[in-house]
């Protein structure tokens, strides 16, 4: 299953050099006047059973950079990053970091060609923290995106990859089809289909694979079929991300991580390495084969269940460079959730319409009674559970991977992304919507053809990538995928 580690569009505090906030009394020459007001950081417990044979008592954590209107009333974040799918960690937030990422001609994303392979263009400054001299002397650079994000592991680098390859498919066709069409054109049409089957993909395989077919259904998530369009834009629909949504709801991938990153050669030949060894390290990708490898290798491999279990590579070694411990994620969530004042989980059970609890052995039947009994020996009070903790401890919705309180936050902002989105793909606007043969083509796209088109190596994916292979899900040749035309673009 393809996923990513999620880091939310907050922008956080820096100190006078740009770098990070030091924030932990040892740092601080143990001198709390030094500290920070925007500080909040983390103590580690002198017998914690990881953190203590490194000596570790603190880690470093600043606050969400707030509002700076003074207004009274709770303290609000701001985003970095635009809340729709619209592509834009693709093609940037902005009209500078777009025209950053372009060739400025026919159409296409700028891109660099290592041993035959296109990939992203490089950041070539030692400024990004990510970059290494011994890698950048053999002209390996980290890559830029539309999301400074893009570096953290290579799988994420590799789904950029993945869909820059597909926006400078589609504008090659459409250059063919169109010999008058100037870059402009080109780029504009090409990225809105790229948002279009983004949109399409998520809805028709990733949403329902999370949410089950109950929730799915109820909230209207699955795209329409055939000529079907969709008039159910409200422009008094907030699309803005909720904070219980990425504070803590939509971390649930989180808990999926494994703790390896595998790779397939074509002969069905797997290796991997640790995850936290590949926080921070894409080079590999320069590498011939290396992409295939990884998306090979990532399609047989299971994440975990979504859980309250992590794996030790990201509960205590995120990050970690070359020190044998970093981050701990899980400490990370919990106390970036109480940073935005997320309400505790039984208030947002209340919310969504959960029974009422007022006691541990209340949780039950949605939480396991030994989970239950190990939230009642941390917490003092039921009403102390944080979201994050509280809906990861919750059993999975049918057919789904999150238990009804993390799956009632999660479809609610699913649904305000589609209503609330004015340039949505199924729209029935005249003045935004695609023409009836252009969507139909669009319903064609699924994430097996895009893998299929754009990683020709594959050869072969399963009918949907984003579970394993079974006798429910086969291998299928790349061939049996619908193909998307884009003979309907064609001007006449």
């Amino acid at each position: 299953m393809i996923f990513r580690i999620i880091e939310f569009p907050i922008f956080f505090p820096t100190g006078g050099d740009g770098k990070a906030l030091p924030c932990c009394p040892d740092i601080l020459g143990d001198d709390p006047s030094l500290m920070h007001p925007e500080c909040a950081p983390i103590a580690i417990p002198a017998n914690d059973p990881f953190y203590a044979s490194f000596n570790q008592t603190c880690m470093e954590f600043a606050r969400s950079v707030a509002d700076s209107r003074c207004e009274l009333g709770p303290r609000m974040q701001i985003n970095e990053k635009t809340s729709y799918l619209d592509g834009s960690v693709i093609y940037g937030t902005d009209k500078a970091q777009s025209d950053s990422l372009r060739m400025f001609e026919g159409g296409m994303l700028n891109y660099q060609i290592s041993e035959s392979e296109e990939l992203l263009p490089a950041n070539p400054s030692m400024a990004e923290e990510c970059n290494k001299e011994g890698m950048a002397s053999e002209g390996r650079f980290c890559f830029k995106s539309g999301d400074m994000r893009v570096n953290v592991q290579p799988l994420l680098t590799a789904l950029h990859i993945l869909w820059s390859r597909r926006h400078n498919h589609i504008a090659k066709d459409l250059a063919d089809l169109n010999p008058s069409w100037e870059d402009e054109r080109i780029f504009q049409e090409a990225r809105r289909i790229v948002a279009a089957e983004l949109q399409h993909v998520i809805y028709a395989e990733y949403v329902s694979s999370v949410l089950g077919p109950i929730f799915t259904k109820q909230f209207n998530l699955r795209p329409l079929k055939g000529e079907k369009r969709t008039s159910l834009y409200n422009e008094g629909i907030n699309a803005a991300i909720s904070a219980p949504f990425s504070g803590a709801a939509f971390r649930f991938g989180h808990s999926q991580i494994p703790g390896s990153i595998q790779e397939m050669d074509a002969n069905g030949d797997a290796s991997s390495q640790s995850m936290s060894s590949a926080f921070m390290n894409p080079f590999a990708l320069y590498s011939k084969g290396t992409l295939a490898n990884l998306l090979r290798g990532e399609l047989a491999q299971s994440a975990t269940r979504v859980d309250s279990f992590f794996s030790p590579q990201v509960a205590g070694r995120l990050f970690r460079g070359g020190m044998p411990f970093g981050l701990d994620l899980v400490a990370l969530n919990v106390q970036r959730g109480r940073d935005h004042g997320l309400p505790p989980y039984t208030a947002m059970r209340a919310v969504c319409n959960l029974p009422l609890v007022t006691s541990f052995a209340e949780l039950l039947p949605d939480i396991e009674g030994r989970v239950a009994e190990q939230l009642e020996r941390l917490y003092s009070h039921v009403d102390d559970v944080d979201l994050f903790i509280g809906g990861l401890a919750e059993k999975p919705v049918p057919g789904g991977l999150v238990g009804p309180t993390f799956a009632c936050i999660l479809a609610d902002q699913f649904l305000r992304l589609k209503v609330g989105d004015r340039y949505w793909y199924e729209t029935s606007d005249p003045e935004t919507r695609f023409e009836t043969a252009q969507l139909m083509e669009i319903r064609n796209s699924s994430l097996g053809r895009i893998l299929c088109d754009v990683i020709p190596e594959l050869k072969e994916v399963q009918m949907n990538p984003l579970r394993k292979m079974s006798e429910m899900n086969p291998l299928m040749p790349c061939s049996s995928f619908k193909r998307v035309s884009f003979h309907p673009w064609k001007e006449v």
